[in-house]
């Protein structure tokens, strides 16, 4: 398994990933590439290489201005929006797009749920997927908790869209701070071995922070969850880290010791 971090890719923080432990970083994908050049963004992955860190995944994939469900959902906007930016996630060597992007998956009032269901199913058949698949990209749907959003909520939701959708590129994710605001148990994970190609970690006791030793958290139990059906991808930490550096160089360390124990 390999341990990484949420940061921005503009900033400082990233190139210096790599000394804390990270071996990958995971950064935004709305807020990172719009508004950037393709040869802005090969600059910048010249110079991650420099600092012995690569952008492996991307978060909050679609800008809460474009609509995903309703009757404003336009998904030739879509199709646009991914055929711009892609050559640029590519470009940092990404492998994992994570589809959290609550404000523009929200259902609107009044707009039947099956019907939104529906439409998310077929932008990953028809839109997400194949554009993806031709980057050798793989988009994981991220469940968000009800305070966040109002479809897809949990692993189960998701993983229905997933086999609905049924396409290589759209598969699961799995974020232990959401998975545990939706009081799911550990169990339930062992039925998405065939889908779940990602994962992100912070405390949902703890205010969202990056897990800590001790901080009363079952961070063994998922790792165990995760290991009893052979999972070999990527764990973000996605989480505050008020210390900066050197709490998410003690974080990484501290997952790193969990995974072993479980026999990662």
């Amino acid at each position: 398994m390999k341990f990484g971090c949420c940061t921005s890719l503009w900033e400082d923080e990233i190139l210096q990933l790599a000394q804390a432990g990270a071996d990958y970083a995971e950064v935004g994908f709305s807020g990172s590439l719009p508004d950037r050049t393709l040869d802005q963004v090969r600059e910048r992955a010249a110079q991650l290489e420099s600092a012995g860190i690569q952008v492996e995944t991307m978060n909050v994939f679609f800008p809460g201005t474009l609509r995903l469900t309703g009757l404003d959902a336009d998904f030739a906007q879509v199709d646009r929006y991914l055929t711009e930016n892609l050559p640029k996630a590519a470009a940092l060597g990404v492998k994992v797009v994570v589809f959290g992007s609550g404000g523009s998956r929200r259902v609107p009032e009044g707009f039947p749920q099956e019907e939104a269901f529906a439409q998310l199913a077929e932008l990953g058949r028809e839109h997400i997927g194949p554009a993806l698949e031709a980057y050798g990209i793989t988009c994981c749907v991220e469940p968000l908790n009800a305070r966040e959003c109002n479809i897809l909520t949990t692993s189960r939701e998701v993983f229905d869209l997933v086999r609905r959708a049924d396409h290589p590129c759209f598969q699961l994710l799995i974020d232990l701070y959401h998975f545990d605001l939706a009081q799911e148990a550990l169990s339930e994970i062992g039925q998405y071995q065939q889908h779940l190609r990602h994962t992100h970690i912070a405390s949902a006791k703890n205010n969202r922070e990056i897990p800590m030793p001790g901080d009363g958290e079952n961070y063994a139990g998922f790792f165990q969850a995760l290991k009893n059906i052979g999972y070999t991808g990527r764990m973000s930490l996605e989480g505050n880290a008020s210390q900066g550096l050197p709490q998410i160089k003690a974080s990484l360390s501290c997952l790193k010791q969990f995974a072993q124990e479980a026999g990662f």
